[in-house]
């Protein structure tokens, strides 16, 4: 993750073989909110995962086959891991 000032940045992970290449991350205040809202529009959405000190994370896809994410800034995003 890059830091900008005070705001994160872009993101660069490695990608399973076989997978898309770069998938573009949507900044929503609620990443709850912004995936029922994708349901809705009759898209998918996985359901959401944390960062741990960074933030929450949902990847989606459009009702055509294309896939986003949506990224909320959360320092407070908890350690599943363990």
């Amino acid at each position: 993750m890059t830091q900008i000032g005070d705001r994160q940045g872009a993101a660069v992970t490695n990608m399973e073989p076989g997978k898309r290449g770069t998938r573009t991350y949507f900044l929503v205040d609620d990443v709850n909110a912004g995936s029922a809202r994708v349901r809705e529009l009759g898209g998918e959405a996985n359901e959401s995962m944390p960062v741990p000190n960074m933030g929450w994370f949902a990847v989606c896809k459009d009702p055509h086959g294309n896939d986003f994410g949506l990224w909320q800034v959360d320092t407070s995003a908890p350690d599943i891991s363990q």
